[in-house]
């Protein structure tokens, strides 16, 4: 399995006898440091590592995350029974049945003024529909006209997760400087192809596409031959990128396009093959994947409690002895008043 990696030299800088000529080697910088975004592909049944492709890391960068929060108007009614079961119930599962009836009583007294506005409005939109009308007033809409005000919703913020698996979608442009190149581009186009696409097993079954791993890798030209490739963590080697750009879960890719903009066929200067097909002087490759897994702070081993520790214990760290000692006075005061209360 060879690895397939574009692109594969990386830009020497200024290193052209021409130049030599008129810049200084003080003055040229070689290329030292290339981020990759790395492809490593898996069995989609044995999860065996089958190939890996470096592409350069795109221009464009995203980290995105978003979760569903939906909305639920309880009305006095279903905001009453809310607090009625915080009451009911014990701390210890069990029922409270001395205050259940008269509970449910008061809450559906409030809520009658809510049922006698709802039945009015379905009876006035029957009038206004038998007439030739068409009305749908609800009770809050009723409410405005009649007496200028409509009634609390009592609405409550309830989490619904995540709406949907992440998505990433990048695009390369890759222009071919030698026949190397052009064979890379091809087998690079080739195997995303093949691994995006489902296998047949038999007449009547299909075998699922490959999946993915991703992570940013980084490129490290010391010099005198010492180079290396990584995944540096956070603090080593300033990795900071490597910790925001993670991709923790598997991934499946959706999409694979293709583009040749003004496409000219790519020669050959030499004689014995210039009818050589080349393929294009440039590709615009456009691939798109999807996540497989719900994200949660454990995913990037976040603790909530241990960040808030740390930050206080930054803030802390600037302030003068004076200022801590005021602090402390304070938090004395603020405890101390707060017992006397209770």
């Amino acid at each position: 399995m060879s690895t397939l990696v574009f692109p594969k030299a990386k830009p020497l800088g200024v290193n052209s006898a021409n130049s030599r000529e008129t810049i200084t080697d003080g003055a040229a910088f070689p290329t030292e440091v290339i981020d990759y975004l790395k492809f490593d592909v898996y069995h989609h049944k044995e999860e065996t590592l089958l190939d890996t492709i470096y592409l350069y890391l795109p221009k464009s960068l995203s980290e995105s995350h978003s979760q569903g929060w939906g909305k639920v108007e309880l009305g006095k009614f279903g905001n009453a029974l809310m607090d009625m079961a915080g009451e009911v119930v014990g701390a210890d599962g069990g029922i409270n049945t001395d205050s259940i009836a008269d509970d449910i009583q008061d809450a559906a007294e409030a809520a009658l003024p809510q049922l006698g506005y709802t039945a009015a409005s379905k009876v006035i939109n029957a009038a206004i529909a038998t007439a030739g009308g068409d009305a749908s007033l609800n009770k809050n809409q009723l409410s405005s006209i009649v007496n200028k005000t409509i009634f609390n919703p009592y609405a409550e913020a309830t989490y619904e997760g995540q709406g949907n698996f992440r998505g990433h979608s990048w695009t390369w442009e890759m222009v071919p400087k030698s026949t190397d190149d052009a064979l890379t581009i091809y087998d690079i186009i080739r195997k995303f192809r093949g691994y995006s696409l489902p296998g047949k097993d038999g007449d009547n079954w299909l075998t699922l596409p490959e999946y993915f791993r991703l992570t940013t890798v980084r490129y490290v030209d010391k010099g005198g031959g010492n180079e290396s490739i990584a995944n540096p963590e956070q603090g080593d080697s300033k990795g900071i990128l490597s910790q925001v750009m993670q991709f923790p879960t598997k991934m499946v890719c959706t999409g694979v396009s293709v583009n040749m903009p003004d496409f000219t066929s790519l020669r050959s200067a030499m004689s014995n093959q210039r009818f050589f097909d080349f393929g294009a002087l440039k590709y615009s490759l456009k691939l798109d994947f999807k996540e497989t897994e719900f994200l949660t702070k454990e995913t990037y081993g976040f603790d909530a409690k241990e960040a808030y520790t740390q930050r206080e214990n930054e803030f802390l760290s600037t302030l003068s002895t004076d200022e801590l000692n005021q602090r402390d006075l304070l938090n004395y005061g603020n405890s101390f008043n707060s017992n006397s209360t209770a």
